[in-house]
Order: structure tokens, then C-alpha cells, then sequence
């Protein structure tokens, strides 16, 4: 070893010991890498299992939300129909007494049909009530039929078509199997079928103005003529 050369503590010359310094930093540095990507796959995957994916509305909730804007549109036809109509004096307990209008069966309107509580119809109030027994039926003057009492539709109306009772269902051929109004689709829009002979038996007098915009229902022939606008 020549004089004046430096040696580290296993003896080995420094200028051996500065040659491997920039390998091990290497090393280290790639340890580290290592260490930090082992560390960023393991947070992000519990971060996943953790933080809720934004996703968009489903299908369902998008049903939902058409099932709501249609019936607070059949929600307002209702009340509308209430104020094209007239029942009996009898048909109401005094002159205070309000006009009923009940649901029978599985309500498909919720907060639409409750906004209609206390509204005028002419010098009395409208009441809403929610029935799943038909024998309630009698104190009622208007009848909305749920869809989910389609199959007990003869029983129904044979209980009800000899009262003071407007009775109205959005459920294809309620007209024509002896209902009075039905609401129906027809090529995306909305039509009144109305079945006067129906009306008449129950005594319940609908204005003119709702027959123009109505069509005509013959309950024994089943047919269905459009009534001329004047």
C-alpha cells in the first residue's frame, strides 16, 4: 500500500469504500420506491372499500321519479273533475259537509293527493280519505280505484254503481266495465273516457265543458266514440 494511502476499519482502501457509496444509495432508493408503491396500492385499496363510488341514478329511482310527476298531474285532474261535476243534496250529511274523495286500495299518489286537503270545491271543502274496504265506499262522492283493485273491479262497482259516487281509475277498460271516468294513455297523452250512462245511474251530473274534452264510453257495446268539440 503506498505511504499516505487511507484504509477504513475493515481495512480496505477509501477510494474502494467511495466507489460502492453510489450503489448502495441505488439500493436504497429502490427499496424505497418499492416501499412507497407496496404503500399506495394497499391505501387506495382500502380507500375503495371505504369512500362510496359516485354513481348515476338508477333506473328504479328514475321510475320513481316519473311515477311521482304523473300522479301530481292525475293528482290536479282529480280536483279539476271534482269542480266539473255536481251530486245530489243527498248525497252529503248538511250544508257544511265537505266533498269526499277517497283512494280504495294501495295509494299511488303520497304527498300529491294530501296538497289537495281543504281546497274549495265550490262552497265546500275537499276531504281525502284512504280506504282498502269498499263497504267504505258509500260515504265517499268521489272513488278513485287503484290499480291494485283491478282484480276485484266487478265487486267493486256492482257495490257502488247505484250510489251518489263519481268513481274514477287509471287502469285500461275501467270506463267500458261500467266505471264512470278513466284515465288513459294513448300515444303518450293523456285521455278522459267517460261513460255518461254510468254517470247517470249514479246520479252524479258531469258539465259539458268535461264532456268536450272527453271521449264517450257505451258500457254495452264497449265502443268508443269521441264527442265533437262545440
Amino acid at each position: 500500500m503506498a505511504m499516505g494511502a487511507r484504509s477504513d476499519i475493515a481495512g480496505r482502501p477509501i477510494k474502494d469504500a467511495i466507489s460502492v457509496a453510489p450503489i448502495l444509495k441505488r439500493l436504497v432508493f429502490v427499496t424505497l420506491a418499492v416501499l412507497v408503491i407496496i404503500l399506495s396500492s394497499i391505501s387506495t385499496a382500502r380507500a375503495d372499500s371505504v369512500i362510496p363510488v359516485a354513481v348515476a341514478p338508477s333506473t328504479d329511482e328514475a321510475a320513481r321519479e316519473r311515477v311521482s310527476r304523473e300522479y301530481l298531474i292525475k293528482a290536479a285532474i282529480l280536483y279539476n273533475l271534482a269542480k266539473f261535476a255536481t251530486w245530489p243534496e243527498t248525497a252529503f250529511t248538511g250544508a257544511d259537509a265537505p266533498v269526499r274523495l277517497c283512494v280504495l286500495g294501495r295509494d299511488p299518489f303520497g304527498a300529491a293527493l294530501q296538497s289537495l286537503r281543504g281546497k274549495r270545491v265550490g262552497q265546500r271543502q275537499l276531504a281525502i280519505t284512504m280506504s282498502t274496504d269498499v263497504d267504505n265506499a258509500p260515504a265517499c262522492h268521489i272513488l278513485f280505484v287503484s290499480g291494485s283493485e283491478e282484480p276485484h273491479l266487478g265487486e267493486i262497482l256492482d257495490t257502488v254503481s247505484r250510489l251518489p259516487i263519481l268513481t274514477v281509475a287509471d287502469f285500461e277498460h275501467f270506463a267500458t266495465a261500467g266505471g264512470i271516468i278513466g284515465l288513459t294513455e294513448v300515444e303518450d297523452r293523456s285521455r278522459l273516457e267517460v261513460n255518461v250512462d254510468a254517470a247517470g245511474l249514479a246520479g252524479v251530473r258531469l258539465s259539458s265543458k268535461l264532456l268536450r274534452l272527453a271521449v264517450t264510453v257505451d258500457t254495452q257495446t264497449a265502443q268508443i266514440n269521441a264527442v265533437p268539440e262545440k
